[in-house]
C-alpha cells in the first residue's frame, strides 16, 4: 500500500489499520502545523479489533505536503477526497480539537457520506479563544512554580501562538512544549518524560499554524448550520480542558438534533488518552446504538 494519496493537489500521508473490517472510522487530528495522525492511532487502535481505522496527516501537517490553502473548507474537502479515493461508502468521522472544527465543516458539507460523527474537546465557533486565554492565565503561575522539565512558558510566546504570529518551526516547537502542562487534567498528572518524547517525534510547520489561527480559527462559526446536521453525534469533553472548555461541547450538543454528550471528569483536553478505557467504552456503545457494526 502506498502511504500517500494525491488529493486536491496535495499529497496526504495516511495509514489503514484493521483492513479486514468493512465499517470504517476516519480520525481527523487537531493542531494544524502541530499535530499529526499518531495520537489518534494510539487512542483508537483498540477499535481495529472491530473496525477499519483510517488515520492521516492533514495538508500542511506531519508528513503530508505543505500545500496551501489551509482552510477548514479545504481540510473537509480533503477528508472527502480521501474517503472517495479509498472507495469507502459510509464513514464515522472522529474529530478532536481542531479536527472537531473540520468534522463539523464536513458534516455540513457532506452529510450523505456520514453514518455518524464523534467530536472530542472542540467548539462550534472561535469565541472559546477568549475563555481559553483566561483559563491559561490562571494556570501560568502553577505551571511555573511546579518547576517542570519543560521550556519556560512566557505570556509573549503564548500570545504569539494563540494569535498565529509564530516566527519559525523551532519557536512553535518550543512554545508548544512549554504549553503542554496546560493540556493535562492537573499539573500532577503531567508526564514530562512522555511530553519530551512526543515533541521529539513531531514535525512542526509554523506557517500552517499561523494561517489557521489568523484566517480560520477566529472567524469560524457553525452555530447556524449545526441544527440541520441530522446524523447521530457523540460529543465528548474533558472536565479540565482549558482550550475548549466544557461549556462549548455543551453548546454543540444542544445545537445538534441527534446528539449525546459525555463529560469525562478526570480528563484534560484528551479524554481519549486520559481515560482511554472509559472513552472507548462510550465510543463502542455509540457505534452500536447507530447500527454501525460489522
Amino acid at each position: 500500500m502506498c502511504p500517500y494519496a494525491s488529493i486536491n493537489d496535495a499529497e496526504l500521508y495516511y495509514e489503514i489499520h484493521g483492513e479486514e473490517h468493512e465499517r470504517t472510522l476516519m480520525v481527523l487530528h487537531g493542531g494544524p502545523g502541530v499535530s499529526d495522525y499518531k495520537k489518534g492511532l494510539t487512542a483508537y487502535r483498540p477499535l481495529t479489533e472491530e473496525y477499519r481505522l483510517i488515520v492521516y496527516d492533514h495538508r500542511g501537517c506531519g508528513s503530508s505536503s505543505l500545500t496551501p490553502p489551509y482552510s477548514n473548507e479545504q481540510f473537509a474537502d480533503d477528508a472527502e477526497g480521501l474517503r472517495k479515493a479509498l472507495d469507502i461508502d459510509e464513514v464515522v468521522l472522529i474529530g478532536g480539537s481542531y479536527g472537531g472544527f473540520i468534522t463539523q465543516e464536513y458534516a455540513i458539507r457532506y452529510p450523505d457520506a456520514l453514518a455518524g460523527i464523534i467530536l472530542r474537546d472542540t467548539a462550534a465557533h472561535g469565541g472559546h479563544r477568549k475563555r481559553a486565554r483566561e483559563i491559561a492565565a490562571s494556570r501560568f503561575a502553577s505551571v511555573t512554580e511546579a518547576n517542570l522539565d519543560t521550556p519556560s512558558l512566557t505570556k509573549d510566546a503564548f500570545d504569539r501562538v494563540m494569535d498565529g504570529n509564530v516566527g519559525s518551526d523551532e519557536e512553535l516547537r518550543n512554545t508548544f512544549h512549554a504549553m503542554l502542562p496546560l493540556y493535562a487534567p492537573t499539573i500532577d498528572d503531567f508526564d514530562a518524560e512522555a511530553a519530551q518524547a512526543g515533541i521529539e517525534d513531531r514535525q512542526f510547520h509554523h506557517e500552517t499554524h499561523n494561517y489557521t489561527f489568523t484566517h480560520e480559527h477566529p472567524h469560524m462559526d457553525y452555530r447556524t448550520e449545526l441544527p440541520s446536521v441530522e446524523c447521530p453525534a457523540l460529543v465528548t469533553v474533558g472536565r479540565h480542558d482549558w482550550i475548549t472548555p466544557v461549556e462549548y461541547s455543551e453548546e454543540i450538543a444542544e445545537l445538534l438534533p441527534n446528539s449525546e454528550l459525555v463529560v469525562f471528569e478526570n480528563s484534560g483536553h484528551s479524554p481519549n488518552l486520559d481515560e482511554q478505557e472509559q472513552f472507548l467504552k462510550h465510543v463502542r456503545s455509540f457505534l452500536r446504538s447507530i447500527g454501525f457494526t460489522n
